[in-house]
């Protein structure tokens, strides 16, 4: 019968693995372990260890803010000179209306 073992055995067995030269069946034979189990187990700690969060995470609160622009409905001015019907829209500066004005006429 195979010997169980706790996760912190088996983290152990797996430092030792990093930090020896050997292939991962070499390994495993010379510790008396399964290739599967030991792949197994190896996937099974190191999913377990990237889903679990430790401690604290920064977070920051940042106020967005959006702007729009509100196209409100304006009225046109409306210039008639001679036969020309000339609509501008309200705030058109008067200096260049002025000049406007002057060339038409």
């Amino acid at each position: 019968m195979a010997k169980r073992r706790s996760n912190q055995e088996w983290q152990a067995l797996f430092q030792q693995y990093e930090s020896s030269n050997m292939t991962q069946r070499v390994f495993c034979e010379q510790h008396g372990l399964s290739l599967s189990t030991f792949f197994a187990k190896r996937r099974q700690l190191h999913s377990t260890t990237q889903s679990t969060p430790i401690g604290f995470v920064r977070a920051e609160v940042v106020e967005k803010t959006t702007m729009y622009q509100a196209q409100i409905a304006t009225a046109n001015m409306t210039l008639l000179i001679n036969d020309v019907e000339l609509s501008i829209p309200q705030g058109t500066p008067a200096a260049y209306l002025a000049e406007l004005i002057g060339a038409l006429s």
